[in-house]
C-alpha cells in the first residue's frame, strides 16, 4: 500500500520512500499533512502490525518483490532490527533509519541533508549527538573569549566579569564533622555534577580554625579545583588564608577589620551586612548603598578580587532582593555578582528543578556571575546538576538569541515536550474493564522479597527469604534484579513475578529521582488545592 505525497517547496531535495507498520500509518500521515519539507515523499506501508518489530532482512525481501525505484533514500523505523546497509545491497539505494517514535519524523523531515542520517543508530541519536556536539562547541567558544580583561581568575578558573557563564560553586555542609574520606568523596561527587568551586561549610557559631585548614589542604592536594570557605568567623577566614584557600564567602562590612592576612589572590565574596545592626537591609536601595561600600572597602585593603552578594531572598522577598542585584550590576558593572540559589529552593515546597532552573534563567538576565547551591535537605538533592545543566542553557540561549529550548540539553524529567498516543488498529472482541480491588493474596511458597533503595552505594536491592536462603540482590535497573531473580529461580508464581516487576520498577525510578521508595506504597501522588467550596450543582 502506498500513500502519496507531494509537498514541494519550490525545489525537491531528494525523493524518500518511508517504510513503516501498519499501526505507524495514520500517525505518519498526520505528519506529512503538517510538517513542511522540501522533499518529496511516498510511504510505504508493510503487513507488519508494528513497526518495530521490522526487521532489515524482512524489508530488504519485501521491497525486491516490489522492484522499488528511484528514491535516493529509504527511511526505516528507528527501532528495525538490523542495519540498513541489508536493504541497500538488496535495492541499490540509501537507507537510514528514522526515529524511534514516527511523531519525530517532523524533525527528520525538516532536514535540508539526509546524508547525515545513519543506517545503524535511529535518528534520535544522531540529531541528538549533532546538536549535542553543536552546543559543545558553542559553550567551547565562550570559556575561549574569557580574558584576563573581561573575568577575574580564581585559582584556574575564570570567573566572568558579566555572564555567560555562569560558575556553579557547591558547598559541602558540615565539613568539621568530615574525614578526609567522605570530604574527597562529596568533593568529587558535585564535581562529577558539574560544581566548577568547592565551597567547605562549617558550624556557624563556633569556631574551628584547625579543621578549616586541615580540610582546605586534603582538597587543594587531592584535588584540581578552586576551593572556598563559607564563613565569616576571623579565625577561620585567616585559618583558611594560610590553608591558600582560594574563595572567602562573607567577608564584610562587620569582620574585615579582623582579617590579618591579605592575600590579592584570594577572591572575596561579601554581602550587605550592616556593620552596627548586624542585619541586611530591607529596602534595595538602602541594600545597594552598603554593598559598594562593602565592596569598596574590601578593595582598599588590598583584596583585588571582590564578588558582591546582594542575598538572594526567598519568596515573598525575591523580587526587592532581585532588584537590589539589579541595581548594583547597573551601577558597578565590573563588579562580578554571585547569588546562592539555596536561599529560594530550601524555602519553598516545589520540586527544585523548576526553581533552579527559573532563578539561573533570571540571575544570567540581571547578570550574575556564580552561583551557590548547597544540597542540604532531602529536597535539595541534585541540585548542583540541575543549576549545571540550566547555566548551560542559559548560554546557549544566550548565543541563539532564542528561549531556552530545544538546545539539545534540558531539564525536562517528569514532563515531555510532546505527547504520543498509541492507536489500537482493528475492532476487538471484547472490551474488558479493570477495576483496583482488595483481592485474597497468596505468598509464593518458595518466599518473599523485601525491596529497598541503597542511597549511599547508589544501588536497588532486593533481599530474598525462603527455601533458599537469604539472598541479597543488588542491581541498578529492575531488569538486571528481575533477570538475576528468574536466574537464581526464587519465584515460581505468576502474580509474585507482576508484583515484583512493579515494585522494582518503582524503587528504580525512585533511585533514578531522589525519591524515596516504600514498598507497597505509591511513588508520586497527585497535588490538590485547598477546596473553599463544593462545586455548585445544576
Amino acid at each position: 500500500m502506498y500513500i502519496k505525497s507531494t509537498m514541494w517547496v519550490w525545489l525537491a531535495v531528494a525523493r524518500v520512500l518511508i517504510v513503516t507498520g501498519r499501526l505507524a500509518e495514520p500517525i505518519i500521515k498526520r505528519v506529512l499533512a503538517e510538517v513542511k519539507t522540501s522533499h518529496e515523499v511516498d510511504v510505504l506501508v508493510t503487513p507488519v502490525e508494528v513497526a518495530a518489530f521490522l526487521t532489515a532482512e524482512y524489508i530488504a525481501q519485501y521491497l525486491k518483490q516490489r522492484s522499488v525505484r528511484g528514491y535516493d533514500y529509504i527511511l526505516i523505523p528507528g527501532l528495525t532490527r538490523g542495519s540498513g546497509r541489508v536493504i541497500e545491497e538488496a535495492t541499490g539505494i540509501k537507507t537510514v533509519k528514522g526515529t524511534i517514535n514516527a511523531h519525530d519524523l517532523v524533525e527528520i523531515l525538516k532536514l535540508g541533508d539526509l546524508n547525515i542520517l545513519s543506517p545503524d543508530i535511529p535518528a534520535d541519536s544522531v540529531l541528538s549527538s549533532i546538536i549535542e556536539e553543536r552546543s559543545k562547541e558553542i559553550l567551547r567558544m565562550f570559556e575561549s573569549s574569557l580574558t584576563y580583561e573581561n573575568s577575574i581568575t580564581i585559582g584556574n578558573l575564570k570567573v566572568p566579569l558579566n555572564p555567560p557563564p555562569i560558575r556553579v560553586a557547591a558547598e559541602i555542609t558540615e565539613v568539621h564533622l568530615a574525614d578526609d574520606k567522605r570530604l574527597i568523596e562529596e568533593a568529587l561527587k558535585y564535581i562529577e555534577s558539574g560544581a566548577d568551586i568547592i565551597v567547605l561549610g562549617f558550624e556557624a557559631l563556633h569556631p574551628h580554625p584547625d579543621k578549616v585548614y586541615r580540610a582546605v589542604r586534603v582538597i587543594k592536594s587531592e584535588l584540581d579545583v578552586p576551593v572556598a570557605v563559607d564563613t565569616s568567623i576571623p579565625s577561620e577566614i585567616n585559618s583558611a588564608m594560610q590553608a591558600g584557600v582560594d574563595v572567602i564567602v562573607n567577608i564584610d562590612l562587620t569582620n574585615i577589620d579582623k582579617v590579618e592576612h591579605v592575600d590579592k589572590d584570594v577572591a572575596i565574596v561579601t554581602i550587605p551586612r550592616n556593620p552596627i545592626t548586624n542585619t541586611i537591609p530591607k529596602e534595595p536601595n538602602v541594600r545597594v548603598t552598603l554593598l559598594e561600600k562593602s565592596v569598596n572597602t574590601i578593595k582598599s585593603r588590598g583584596f583585588e578580587k571582590v564578588l558582591a552578594d546582594a542575598v538572594l531572598e526567598p519568596f515573598g522577598q525575591f523580587f526587592s532582593s532581585l532588584l537590589a542585584y539589579y541595581m548594583f550590576k547597573q551601577r558597578n558593572p565590573q563588579i562580578p555578582l554571585f547569588a546562592s540559589v539555596s536561599n529560594v529552593t530550601e524555602l519553598v515546597d516545589v520540586d527544585s528543578v523548576g526553581i533552579n532552573a527559573s532563578i539561573v534563567m533570571i540571575a544570567q538576565e540581571i547578570g550574575v556571575s556564580a552561583i551557590l547551591v548547597v544540597e542540604r535537605s532531602v529536597k535539595a538533592q541534585g541540585s548542583t546538576l540541575e543549576v549545571k545543566i540550566a547555566s548551560q542553557m542559559a548560554t546557549l540561549a544566550h548565543y541563539k538569541n532564542s528561549p531556552p529550548e530545544n538546545l539539545g540539553v534540558s531539564l525536562l524529567i517528569l514532563k515531555d515536550k510532546r505527547r504520543y498516543d498509541v492507536e489500537f488498529k482493528g475492532e476487538y472482541d471484547v472490551i474488558v474493564e479493570a477495576f483496583e480491588e482488595e483481592k485474597p493474596y497468596t505468598l509464593d511458597p518458595l518466599g518473599v522479597f523485601k525491596i529497598r533503595v541503597n542511597r549511599e552505594l547508589n544501588y536497588i536491592e532486593a533481599l530474598y527469604v525462603g527455601r533458599k536462603g537469604r539472598v541479597l540482590i543488588r542491581g541498578k535497573s529492575a531488569k538486571a534484579i528481575q533477570n538475576k531473580i528468574l536466574e537464581l529461580e526464587l519465584i515460581s508464581q505468576l502474580s509474585h513475578a507482576m508484583y515484583l516487576g512493579r515494585e522494582l520498577e518503582k524503587a528504580e525510578i525512585a533511585l533514578q529521582l531522589g525519591k524515596n521508595y516504600i514498598q507497597e506504597e505509591p511513588l508520586f501522588t497527585k497535588p490538590k488545592y485547598i477546596k473553599l467550596a463544593e462545586p455548585r450543582k445544576t
